[in-house]
């Protein structure tokens, strides 16, 4: 391997030279997650096969709720 002088990176890789902005998607992940929650709720066969999946996985069950909006005024 050929040295190109940049911090030890082998020929051909090119160094990085400026480090991008990660956008805030915290709410796509977050809708994201609470879907998949949802989904294995409605294909497991029981509470324990639920859990155990959605430990598995790294979810919590109550990532799958969503908020109830308020009642309409004179509803």
């Amino acid at each position: 391997m050929r040295d190109n002088g940049l911090s030890g990176l082998p020929a051909g890789f090119p160094a990085v030279t400026e480090r991008t902005e990660i956008p805030d998607d915290s709410a796509l992940i977050a809708e994201q997650r609470r879907r998949a929650v949802r989904a294995i709720a409605s294909a497991a066969t029981d509470a324990d096969d639920c859990a155990l999946l959605l430990d598995a996985l790294g979810l919590q069950a109550s990532e799958g709720t969503t908020s109830v909006p308020a009642p309409r005024p004179g509803h």
